[in-house]
Order: C-alpha cells, then sequence, then structure tokens
C-alpha cells in the first residue's frame, strides 16, 4: 500500500537488552545474547530454557503507587516502551489531549494474566476469581493502561494478528493520520514471555531451545524467547523535519509474490524458527545487504516494530543504512513489508 508518509518522532525501547536507547546501541556493538533463564518441567526432569527478558522497574517513574499495584507487568512493559518513545520525541507525559491515537499490536497478548486468572478460577471451583487478574487479561489490557497514565482521549486500539500484528497496526496508523482523526499515533509492539510460553517451546522444540539465535541457519530451529515493548511516536510526513526519518511505505503480501529491491538494504525477521525458514531464505538469497537484528532482542511476535526502532536508531549514529526494507513472514505465506529512509528531513 502506497500512502501518506509517517514520520518517526521518537523512539522508545525495553527488552533483554536493557531499557532505552543507549542499551540498544550498546548490544548493537557488542552483539546480543539472551540474559536470564527460566525453569520448565520437561519429560526428562527439570530444564531451564536461555530467555531475554525485561525489567519493568523503570517504568516505576511514570506509573504511581497505586495504579502500579493493580497494573500487570504486560501493561507495565507498554507504559514504559511508549513513556520512552514520548519522552524522545521531546513531547511532556501525561499527554492530557484527545488528537493522540494509541495502537498497540501484540502476539502474545496479556497471557499471563490469562492464564493465571484461569488458575484462581480452578483453585476454588469458580466461586472467586480474581477481579484484578480479569481485568488485566483482556486483549486490550495493556491500551487501557496507557490512556489511563498518558491521560490520552483519542481512539485506542489493540491489534492481535501474531507476527503481522505491527503492520496491521501501521497500516491504521496511516489511515488515522491520513484522514485527519488525530495529530499523532504512538504506536508499539509488546509481547511478555510467560511459563506456558516455556512449556510449549521445551514441548515443541526440546533440545533446540537453547539458542543462541542463528538468523540465517535455514536448517535449524534456534529461537529463543524474548520479551518486551518497542514504541514509535508517528506523525504526518510533512513533519519530519526533527524526526528520525519516515515510513515510505507499508505493504501486506504474500511472501511467494515479493521480492525486495536490491539496491537498499533489507531487515528480515528471521528469529530461529524453522516454520518462516524457505520464506526468509527465498526473500534474502543472494541479497548484496541482509541483515536480522532478532539476536538483539528474541523470537517474538512483535519483532517487527524492534526491527524497525532499532533500524532508525542505527542509522542515526551512522551504523546502519539510511534506506531499509523491514520484511516479517508468518506461517501462512503473508509478508509484511515497511520501507522506510532515516534522516531528519528526507525528502
Amino acid at each position: 500500500m502506497m500512502g501518506p508518509r509517517l514520520a518517526i518522532a521518537g523512539v522508545g525501547l525495553v527488552g533483554g537488552f536493557g531499557t532505552g536507547k543507549q542499551a540498544l546501541l550498546d548490544v548493537l556493538s557488542n552483539g546480543g545474547r539472551p540474559n536470564a533463564t527460566v525453569d520448565v518441567n520437561a519429560p526428562s526432569g527439570p530444564r531451564q530454557l536461555p530467555v531475554y527478558q525485561a525489567d519493568v522497574d523503570g517504568a516505576r517513574r511514570f506509573i504511581g503507587g497505586g495504579a502500579w499495584r493493580r497494573m500487570n507487568r504486560f501493561g507495565k512493559l507498554a507504559v514504559l516502551g511508549a513513556s520512552l518513545a514520548l519522552e524522545d520525541a521531546g513531547w511532556n507525559a501525561p499527554l492530557d489531549r484527545e488528537d493522540v491515537g494509541l495502537i498497540v499490536a501484540s502476539g502474545y497478548g496479556a497471557s499471563k494474566s490469562t492464564f493465571d486468572f484461569l488458575d484462581s478460577m480452578l483453585e476454588d471451583e469458580g466461586r472467586c476469581p480474581s477481579p484484578t487478574l480479569f481485568s488485566n487479561s483482556v486483549a486490550s489490557s495493556a491500551a487501557s493502561h496507557l490512556s489511563i497514565v498518558l491521560q490520552s482521549g483519542g481512539p485506542s486500539l489493540t491489534v492481535s494478528q501474531f507476527e503481522m500484528s505491527p503492520l496491521s497496526a501501521l497500516l491504521t496508523a496511516s489511515t488515522w493520520l491520513a484522514e485527519g482523526r488525530v495529530k499523532a499515533v504512538l504506536f508499539g509492539a509488546v509481547d511478555e514471555w510467560c511459563p506456558v510460553l516455556s512449556y510449549s517451546y521445551e514441548r515443541f522444540f526440546g533440545e533446540q531451545t537453547s539458542g543462541p539465535i542463528e538468523p540465517f541457519r535455514w536448517d535449524k530451529q534456534t529461537a529463543v524467547m524474548g520479551e518486551g515493548a518497542a514504541f514509535l511516536l508517528l506523525t504526518h510526513g510533512e513533519d519530519a523535519g526533527t524526526t528520525y526519518g519516515q515510513i515510505d511505505q507499508l505493504l501486506w503480501t504474500q511472501s511467494a509474490r515479493w521480492l525486495p529491491p536490491r539496491d537498499e538494504a533489507l531487515v528480515i525477521g528471521a528469529d530461529g524458527h524453522r516454520c518462516y525458514a524457505k520464506q526468509y531464505a527465498r526473500l534474502s538469497e543472494s541479497h548484496p545487504a541482509c541483515t536480522a537484528y532478532t539476536p538483539l532482542y528474541g523470537s517474538l511476535p512483535g519483532g517487527q516494530a524492534f526491527d524497525l526502532a532499532i533500524a532508525a536508531l542505527a542509522a542515526k549514529v551512522g551504523q546502519g543504512p539510511d534506506r531499509i526494507w523491514s520484511v516479517k513472514c508468518d506461517a501462512d505465506g503473508n509478508c509484511g513489508v515497511v520501507a522506510c529512509r532515516f534522516g531528519p528531513g528526507q525528502e
């Protein structure tokens, strides 16, 4: 889809690499790796699996004491990433305005709160389930917490289409801005680790869960669980004078029907899952400038938002190309494509 350009005014990141831009730039220079392990019960006995685990303590300065106690970790990740993006753009929070849209993309959603709520029902035969867990388990909980903390009265949306979630959210953001519904959109992807994810990794992949992520190893399962939040503050393209650059094109297509331009850099979302290997192998075959940032943050459905934020930061400090095509594929052959040009005032 060719539409109006989107200017990237601010970037906010939190993940297994740490919190904020500098933490990300450090691993961009030195390499990323899982920063924690989690326990899982395997048929052969207890095991530890590596994970890229985020620290939400940085969100305390944005969230009051009462709200902190009521908010789940999923919501705290969203608030932290979004608030960092606003800070980066020089915007004051809380916003207290109605012309800013909020869009949260998530593949896993509030999985931990959902399973915790189900456990609270099972433990007492459904008589006294936790109301706090229930309110935090709904799909829109992170966006709701974010609206309250930021005092935002604008439109709010949660998108959950697994790997295609970030692209779907960006298409909506573009529509809102083109129609004049809002003056800016705070867009981000949030995914959280939960014990059920560890169990699923162990049962599906067994011994192939120890990493490291090898994004270009097409014949091997190397995915390592990741979590975090990546947010971009988006405005109209004509406002690009003091931004990271622009998103020029958004395209939802089939990976078998599209090939990337060979004269510009390609950033693929290959995160070690073999089920997407053939698609990424075809797209990146003999490409002269292909890279993957997934070893910096781990395997998670919302990874394309991380790729865009990382690419913008890398270009700004001279560690990455000023033009990229970001590609994320899913197991059904869908392909999300985002074309970007970085650098203030790009024309």
